[in-house]
């Protein structure tokens, strides 16, 4: 028998007639304004994952301590399993990962060292499951006001467009969020020519918003062109694609629209632009202290444990089933050197930072066998946790390839980013360039047309105001166009990046430090890559894969969709041993909403 959607349903029930339709508007706008009242909290509340049961003697191993790992610890420990985290480097949080550097900017945090952090990362507001669960434990937010704006755009052209943040109720606030200067782009190229018609961009707006993710043939088609071509095929204007697809396309894949599927964009956009959702907030800062390091904690005083320099080197398969995990097994036994951040390894005569991450010399140090000690651990579930790289040198190791699941897994790509801080002192260029009491005030921006720039961020205005107070500008440029930098000294990009960014905020005085993290361990949105997700549920009984590179019947992105994989790996354990009490109710990412859905009937992703 087949499945009967809530789709079909709507769709039989337009057929019947025009009265039909007119009730389900109304009745659409009535459920957006005045339902979904959970949804529309900063933090949603829901009292059946308030949970603590007794220990039930499972013990689960947790290979990786980045947020899908330590959420998920967190999950089940409160289900009263047993639960060891084994992380690599010496760091807790992955692609959220900061730590201390003593070295940095001393003259303004003295005793207190700096907090370097992976990147800047926004809490968006469609994050309906992370805010769950951060809600649920009391973690804070960075909350920005209603007159913030994470979309600014501006092009190498001079040209400048703010998606401000809407006030109307929904659905209307999508008329709002398209008016002028929201999606406005005039033509600078040439004076006697129009600017780019809207309506291309507003039907390719309109395919996105009415995406289908759990449709296979959609998302398929999605999956198998690059945005660009697919928005092109629509007809869409390249003056619209350069302002704002390839801002998106960085910031949110570090890659271009002409690298990226379709469906990468597609998936952003049907979250992180409806206007109700739009707005980003930030962890507070410092993130290890906030939000990391707390969850460490939380595992540990509930009977958990976390251990660092851990890094899984061996599997032991018996009978369709993990046996144990060993860890440490295959370091090195000559002297080398290990980075404490990335946990990547060096020869022993390596000097200056870490050529892998960036990290600051004083994170490299000699491999201590003593504190990477050989241990094997047994359980009776085991969870991979860890970003993508080290799932596929997790696969390798351990002769684990030889099953399509594996090797769809193998096949998927990654991303690479340079994250550029400089530090500018005894200055207001930024306030001078984005004044606070004016429309156009800002605190990140996405340049487009550049050929270095990429998503800008001032960190001392929203993120560390003491550092505003002093007049200093702490901006952070995320550079996704890395390959021109390959082989090109640290101290040369950031005199690079330096001069690019002074086209748009032209009284920067010359920075006085900078540092630069080095990443290649983001998920990649390339075509071709949705079809090599492997599920949760691999092909050996208790191990489990999960992160924002799996796949799951649930639309969701980046550390949502991680916090998503924690909670259904969960689910699934629970389903498995029988316990019926502690399962965890998984919200829609994004708020329902019912003219969207009924959008849907009358778009097709397909040009």
């Amino acid at each position: 028998m087949s499945k009967f959607t809530r789709k079909d349903f709507l769709k039989k029930s337009l057929l019947v007639g025009g009265g039909v339709l007119g009730a389900g508007l109304v009745t659409g706008v009535s459920y957006s304004f005045f339902g979904n009242a959970v949804y529309k909290n900063d933090f949603p509340h829901i009292e059946s994952n308030h949970v603590k049961l007794k220990p039930n003697g499972k013990k689960v191993v947790i290979m990786g301590g980045g947020l899908a790992g330590l959420q998920a610890g967190c999950e089940l420990v409160d289900r009263g399993f047993t639960v060891v985290v084994l992380e690599k480097t010496e760091f807790p949080g992955g692609k959220l990962k900061a730590w201390k550097d003593k070295n940095f900017a001393k003259k303004y945090f003295k005793e207190e060292p700096f907090t370097r952090e992976h990147g800047l990362h926004g809490v968006w507001g469609f994050y309906k499951n992370l805010r769950e669960f951060m809600g649920r434990h009391k973690f804070a937010l960075n909350k920005l006001s209603s007159n913030d704006s994470f979309y600014y755009f501006i092009s190498n052209q001079n040209t400048q467009s703010k998606i401000s943040t809407t006030t109307w109720p929904i659905p209307f606030d999508r008329i709002q969020m398209l008016g002028f200067p929201g999606m406005y782009v005039p033509s600078v190229e040439d004076v006697n020519v129009s600017a780019p018609n809207q309506i291309k961009a507003l039907v390719a707006a309109s395919k996105m918003w009415g995406f289908d993710y759990l449709d296979p043939a959609q998302r398929n088609y999605l999956d198998n062109i690059s945005f660009y071509d697919w928005a092109k095929k629509i007809g869409v204007n390249d003056q619209f694609i350069k302002h704002y697809f390839e801002g998106l396309a960085e910031m949110g894949f570090f890659m271009s629209t002409r690298e990226c599927s379709a469906l990468a964009i597609a998936n952003f956009v049907k979250l992180g632009s409806q206007p109700a959702d739009a707005r980003v907030d930030y962890f507070s800062w410092p993130p290890d202290e906030s939000f990391l390091n707390p969850m460490v904690e939380y595992i540990r005083s509930n009977g958990g444990e976390v251990h660092f320099h851990s890094e899984v080197t061996d599997v032991t398969v018996d009978s369709g089933r993990i046996q144990e995990v060993t860890v440490n097994q295959r370091m090195p036994k000559n002297r080398v050197k290990r980075c404490r951040v990335c946990g990547n390894i060096m020869g022993e005569g390596h000097t200056g930072h870490c050529p892998f991450c960036g990290a600051h010399e004083s994170m490299v140090e000699l491999l201590n066998p003593n504190k990477m000690p050989i241990r094997s651990y047994t359980a009776d579930h085991f969870i991979t946790a860890m970003d993508l790289p080290g799932a596929k040198r997790f696969i390798t190791l351990n002769n684990l390839h030889n099953q399509k699941y594996f090797d769809k897994a193998k096949n998927l790509t990654t991303a690479t980013i340079l994250c550029v801080n400089l530090l500018y002192e005894d200055t207001k260029a930024w306030e001078e360039r984005f004044p606070e009491d004016d429309f156009w005030n800002a605190h990140d921006f996405f340049p487009t047309g550049f050929k270095v720039l990429g998503f800008t961020s001032n960190w001392s205005s929203k993120q560390i105001p003491s550092l505003k107070d002093k007049r200093v500008d702490l901006i952070e440029v995320q550079v996704a166009k890395w390959q021109q930098f390959v082989g090109v000294p640290f101290e040369e990009i950031a005199k690079i990046v330096h001069k690019e960014l002074k086209i748009i905020i032209p009284n920067l005085p010359d920075y006085s430090e900078f540092y630069i993290n080095r990443w290649d361990t983001y998920t990649g949105f390339r075509p071709g890559d949705e079809a090599n997700r492997p599920e949760i549920q691999s092909p050996i009984d208790n191990l489990y894969f999960i992160g924002d590179w799996v796949y799951v019947p649930h639309h969701s992105v980046f550390m949502e969709k991680t916090n998503v994989t924690a909670k259904m790996v969960t689910n699934l354990i629970l389903d498995k041993e029988g316990i019926s009490e502690g399962k965890i109710e998984i919200l829609k990412s994004g708020t329902p909403d019912l003219p969207i859905e009924i959008l849907s009937i009358f778009t097709n992703v397909e040009a």
